[in-house]
């Protein structure tokens, strides 16, 4: 942000213990980004998450604040819309050793894939969310998507290898539908089929 905007930073990092770095003066930076479309991407696609993020903690910050200052019942109600609180964690140790913190979901697609090995071309979705896979891969580059439609959050499979496992339900190419809507409270996301690691929860409050 310091670089981009040309003002000063608004945080510093401390490491937490022996690490090497390396040092990228403003103008390499910006060299950098210039001549890598993925590296822009990634960083565009950080920049937004940081954003809707800090979204999501302004308007749960009026909640909580509406609640402490007695807001009546419909106010409380669209609070709770705009805020929606979904989440997507992993549910199982496995899973947890690639993200450890869960991820807000807003209102845009987030997608979720494998990285692409040597000799892939690059999916035709960049994921939001991308998870390491071996030979025999379990996910796909382009595995699902969660998006919200008319107020409600669906699992929508992309015509993943194996499918996914939505509560308990299949869904995918060779299921007999590709999309599950999410319901109120805890829901239990499988890419890659009954016996995947990649097993995730999505909170929806």
């Amino acid at each position: 942000m310091g670089v981009l905007e040309n003002r000063p930073r608004n945080a510093t990092a401390r490491a937490a213990s022996e690490v090497e770095v390396e040092i990228l003066l403003p103008n390499e930076f910006l060299d950098q980004i210039a001549s890598s479309p993925r590296a822009a991407r990634e960083l565009i696609q950080r920049l937004s998450q940081r954003l809707r993020e800090a979204d999501d903690r302004i308007v749960s910050d009026e909640r909580r604040s509406g609640r402490a200052h007695g807001t009546n019942d419909a106010d409380r109600q669209t609070a709770v819309i705009l805020v929606n609180n979904a989440h997507l964690a992993a549910k199982n140790p496995w899973l947890q050793r690639q993200f450890r913190t869960p991820l807000t979901l807003g209102d845009r697609q987030f997608v979720i894939g494998r990285g692409a090995v040597d000799g892939e071309e690059p999916p035709p979705l960049q994921p939001d969310l991308k998870l390491g896979d071996t030979v025999p891969f379990r996910l796909s580059r382009n595995h699902f998507v969660i998006e919200k439609r008319d107020g409600t959050y669906h699992v929508l499979d992309l015509c993943s290898t194996l499918g996914t496992i939505v509560n308990g339900a299949p869904i995918g190419d060779h299921f007999s539908s590709d999309d599950a809507p999410l319901r109120a409270g805890e829901n239990e996301v499988i890419a890659g089929g009954v016996d995947s690691p990649f097993v995730f929860s999505v909170f929806i409050a």
